[in-house]
């Protein structure tokens, strides 16, 4: 009986042995989502993790998720106390949101000793910052532009190196480009119920000298006179002028940009992410696209806004020293190199590898860079998601003709108005 004993004493420890290791084991490994356009850039991801798995001996529980309900699993993950230990956000409003939620942690401690800190582009600094704290690295960063297919400018008689300048000319352009009876339309209006809507809408506000919100966030100026315009003519490019396809109302950037692979769509808006993703859906395209300034209003600039993608890790984190180490590793020079060699974009927020990478140099990439120098910083408030959901339905709500641009304007800025007053 006292050798059983002994021999269940013994058997007990060892459990508890391995469960303990277990545990320690655990604790080392890092648990990260990755979103956007992830999913098509899966072994990318697995190559850039391994490494790091390799050199620091851990395990990194990661999950890439698609655009379409990455932001929901975060703020579901979040809301419920998962201890997630690096995320990537938005640029575009994330922020203020899940910092002021407590859901981030400060890093500005970690960054006084980075060598990567002097090397992001200052003015993305702001993106990932909330009441004087930064939470986060940023990874790539864009800015809109039109993206347009050469070869169905040449078929319709238009030199592909004179892309429109104005709306009159968009319009012109995207009539002569469209020809219903082969599937093939001259501009791909983004209309479904997504952020990627509000894009597109936001892009004509600002290239015709308006604003979506004041100054200072505390009221929106949808129903201002250039952002009337700028909702008309965005809308009426598919319900009068008929030069966005049928779908229009399910489909967006992503779905445009897989259509003008496939000589489907002439122009839509488009951007650093575009590039190794249009020809992945068609490798033959290389070469036979470009980006230039989207157009403006006669006697107005062409406007942008930056936007993109960076990394942050959770309060809630268990591992946060070795999190900070995976963020280092996936924002590095070398890291951002074999991106760059890989798939010749999107565009990093860090200034050496724009120098160093030759991609970078070559066509289309000094619009792009270009572009963004002069980009529009879009409004680091925190309830910017929700007021930018209100954008997209008021969008949808004039494509659908239930509403004209001037009574949606009026409607819609009173609800924003009254999200901004209850939550800022």
């Amino acid at each position: 009986m006292k050798r059983t004993i002994f021999v269940l004493l013994i058997l007990l420890l060892a459990v508890g042995m391995l469960f303990a290791e277990g545990q320690r084991e655990s604790e080392k490994a890092l648990k990260v989502l990755i979103g956007g356009h992830a999913i098509e850039e899966a072994d990318a991801w697995e190559y850039i993790i391994s490494t790091f798995e390799n050199k620091h001996g851990v395990d990194v529980d990661y999950e890439l998720i698609g655009f379409e309900g990455y932001r929901d699993k975060l703020v579901t993950s979040f809301s419920a106390g998962v201890p997630l230990d690096v995320v990537l956000c938005n640029l575009i409003g994330d922020t203020g949101d899940f910092a002021s939620r407590g859901w981030l942690e400060p890093i500005d401690d970690r960054l006084a000793g980075w060598e990567g800190t002097d090397q992001i582009w200052e003015k993305l600094w702001e993106a990932v910052s909330y009441k004087g704290k930064r939470y986060g690295i940023p990874w790539f960063t864009d800015c809109r532009l039109l993206l347009y297919n050469y070869e169905l400018f040449e078929k319709a008689g238009l030199d592909p190196n004179k892309p429109p300048k104005t709306w009159e000319e968009l319009v012109d352009y995207a009539v002569k480009l469209t020809d219903p009876d082969k599937g093939i339309y001259g501009y791909g209006v983004s209309g479904n119920a997504s952020l990627i809507n509000t894009c597109g809408y936001y892009i004509f506000v600002l290239s015709n000298g308006g604003q979506v919100l004041s100054d200072d966030y505390s009221e929106a100026l949808i129903n201002s006179k250039e952002a009337v315009e700028a909702l008309k003519f965005y809308t009426d490019l598919y319900t009068k002028y008929k030069v966005s396809p049928p779908g229009t109302l399910s489909m967006g950037e992503d779905e445009y940009r897989t259509l003008m692979a496939q000589g489907k769509i002439a122009m839509a808006v488009g951007g650093p992410w575009s590039i190794p993703l249009i020809e992945m859906a068609n490798p033959d395209i290389k070469g036979k696209y470009g980006f230039a300034p989207h157009p403006a209003n006669k006697g107005k600039k062409s406007g942008t806004f930056f936007g993109g993608w960076y990394f942050a890790m959770g309060s809630k984190s268990h591992n946060k020293d070795l999190a900070w180490e995976f963020l280092t590793h996936v924002t590095s020079y070398d890291t951002w190199m074999y991106w760059a060699g890989r798939y010749g974009g999107p565009l990093p927020t860090r200034k050496d590898v724009i120098r160093d990478a030759a991609v970078y140099k070559m066509d289309p990439w000094p619009a792009i860079i270009d572009g963004f120098k002069g980009a529009h910083s879009v409004e680091p408030i925190k309830p910017i998601f929700i007021i930018w959901t209100e954008l997209y339905t008021m969008v949808q709500q004039v494509l659908l003709e239930e509403l004209t641009a001037e009574e949606a304007a009026e409607i819609y800025k009173v609800k924003i108005d009254k999200i901004i007053e209850e939550q800022m």
